[in-house]
């Protein structure tokens, strides 16, 4: 992945996952839970940490503060940590409810050999374009001006609350790709930066 595509994407992840913590307090109901997520606390330690998991038919995806796990039966699954637009691979497809903290997580590495680097490149796709489809979800069911509201609270708001779905589509088509222009220019119209200019 180059280095502006990795920089790019990294933003756009803390600003998710910023705004995932929004839909869990949104005023009429938690959209998490409304998308189809179930909430599993830890309530062992005073610290009280929560992962929002979703199990429909082979796919798997934990939420929690320090990053997101994506899994599907035919492919295994992808760890990306909060800070770190660099997915993490291993050959399971879901993870133990009981997982609440980074140093729970089972040990994720660079795939090896030919069919697992074709079965992480397809599921990081899967992954970035699933994001795509709940910001449209989120779009269609609570309206923009809620999302803009979101990315306009963010310390460092980085992409239009309008090209968030259009952004995550570009990742996981990997469109940056195939531009003719430098990847600077490719990544430009969906930042804030550029509205700002």
């Amino acid at each position: 992945m180059p280095q502006p595509v990795r920089r790019f994407g990294g933003k756009l992840m803390e600003q998710q996952l910023w705004c995932w913590g929004r839909d869990i307090e949104h005023p009429d109901e938690n959209l998490l839970m409304g998308f189809g997520f179930e909430r599993h606390r830890d309530c062992s330690t005073d610290d009280r940490s929560t992962c929002y998991r979703l199990d429909q038919d082979q796919l798997h995806v934990s939420l929690w503060g320090f990053g997101m796990f994506f899994g599907r039966r035919d492919l295994g699954g992808l760890y990306l940590n909060r800070f770190d637009f660099c997915p993490k691979w291993a050959p399971v497809e879901s993870l133990s409810l009981a997982i609440h903290w980074p140093d729970e997580l089972p040990v994720f590495t660079r795939p090896r050999g030919r069919p697992q680097w074709q079965r992480a490149r397809e599921l990081w796709k899967s992954c970035l374009l699933w994001i795509a489809k709940y910001e449209t979800w989120v779009r269609s069911t609570v309206g923009l001006a809620y999302r803009r509201e979101c990315v306009d609270d963010w310390l460092r708001p980085f992409v239009r609350a309008e090209k968030m779905a259009a952004a995550w589509r570009f990742l996981g088509r990997q469109g940056w790709e195939h531009q003719n222009q430098p990847l600077s220019l490719a990544l430009k119209p969906f930042t804030i930066s550029a509205e700002k200019q």
